[in-house]
């Protein structure tokens, strides 16, 4: 079990890692684009989105759901805990606050960075007469049905991508696994059987 957890802590600092990677030099923006582009921001509502977004993610966390799918990475750890549920899940939701907690104390200190960078990023793909325009039209009745509407057609679209898409592929992939077991062959092949010498 320790090396379950040692794995659980190199993803953590493997993700702190990443998060600490090089940044692109900024580029000097307009600054009536950035203004007009904080202004989009706030009109699109992105900080609700995005405190949305994380508090279903670090409620994930908080039930012991991310440190389990973590953890379920790890050989021998799911017949482990379906032996022992009594015993994992307090254990797992005990660190699962943990981690809540901790990814809470991040999102409380960076989040109106990541919404100052929305804003920084309109300022760099439109001029502030682009953005002034676009901020215009969300004020109107059809920009607002627009702003409101959009998660619903997302929703659909992704439904359908996964109706008509995604499911047929995972019948097409079993359609074809005489094709891709042959394709893996070689592999098999190539791992050391047990009691023969490499």
């Amino acid at each position: 079990m320790k090396s379950m957890f040692a794995a659980v802590a190199a993803v953590a600092l493997a993700g702190a890692a990443n998060a600490q990677a090089a940044r692109p030099a900024p580029a000097k923006l307009d600054p009536a684009a950035v203004q007009a582009g904080a202004a989009v921001v706030a009109q699109l509502g992105v900080k609700a989105k995005l405190q949305a977004q994380m508090a279903n993610s670090i409620g994930q966390m908080k039930s012991g759901a991310v440190i389990r799918a973590m953890l379920a990475q790890q050989p021998g750890f799911m017949p482990a805990y379906q032996a022992n549920k009594a015993k994992f899940d307090p254990v797992m939701a005990k660190a699962g606050a943990i981690q809540a907690e901790i990814a809470q104390g991040v999102v409380n200190q960076n989040l109106n960075a990541v919404v100052a960078a929305a804003g920084q990023a309109y300022a760099r793909q439109f001029t502030a007469a682009e953005l002034n325009a676009l901020l215009a039209f969300y004020r109107t009745p059809t920009g607002q049905a627009l702003i409101r509407k959009e998660p619903l057609v997302a929703a659909e679209l992704s439904n359908a991508t996964g109706r008509l898409i995604g499911t047929k592929i995972d019948a097409a992939m079993q359609a074809n696994a005489k094709r891709l077991g042959a394709a893996l062959a070689p592999l098999s092949n190539a791992q050391p059987q047990p009691g023969r010498k490499p």
